[in-house]
């Protein structure tokens, strides 16, 4: 739908058509050697920390490992992969294009857990599009909230793309804050068109 300024895919590799691959059973999943159940066993990297500090166009191999175990993961294992993703988060020396890939990988296992974490980030404008796309996929109150905080400390196109993603979970507790920046002659022209937009896709 045009206007509502959905998150793009950090990381061209991904697409999100690979959420709806269902997750293979116990059965199915090849037994994993005891250097991939630890991963910084001898010399091996660890996969979680490398991909915290990917490069554009650089080797992604061990991004591949890390979205392979996300995809995987049983729901059982969920709150296990979002605690080593948050952890990834905060490594130090994380880059760009590490922070991007983390959050859509968040983006298919967050809870609530995570919505601090995206929220610090949401309001960074360098880092407000990778956090908002993984907090549009997170259901329940402290996401919607914390894209609607964001409001407050963004401006040009990071604002307008918060309200694209306020619109896209259809948060209509957002209409009043909306209707103010639509109407305020200080706010970027994008920013008050976003909020129109956003306003006519809530109505």
């Amino acid at each position: 739908q045009r206007g509502l300024a959905p998150a793009r895919p950090p990381v061209p590799f991904f697409r999100m058509a690979d959420k709806k691959r269902p997750a293979p059973s116990s059965a199915e999943r090849p037994p994993r050697s005891s250097a991939d159940r630890k991963s910084n066993a001898g010399s091996t990297p660890d996969p979680w920390e490398a991909c915290a500090r990917l490069e554009y166009g650089a080797d992604r191999s061990f991004a591949w490992t890390v979205r392979e175990q996300v995809l995987d993961a049983q729901p059982e294992e969920r709150a296990r992969i979002e605690d080593q993703l948050l952890k990834s988060l905060a490594l130090p020396g994380r880059t760009d294009a590490g922070r991007a890939f983390l959050c859509q990988m968040l983006a298919l296992v967050a809870t609530a857990k995570s919505v601090p974490t995206l929220a610090a980030l949401l309001k960074d404008p360098k880092a407000s599009d990778d956090a908002r796309y993984a907090l549009q996929q997170i259901a329940g109150p402290e996401a919607a909230a914390a894209l609607r905080d964001a409001l407050g400390s963004l401006s040009g196109r990071p604002k307008a793309g918060v309200i694209g993603s306020i619109a896209h979970r259809k948060d209509i507790t957002a209409r009043p804050v909306l209707a103010g920046i639509k109407e305020n002659p200080a706010e970027a022209p994008e920013v008050r068109e976003a909020a129109a937009r956003a306003l006519a896709h809530l109505s």
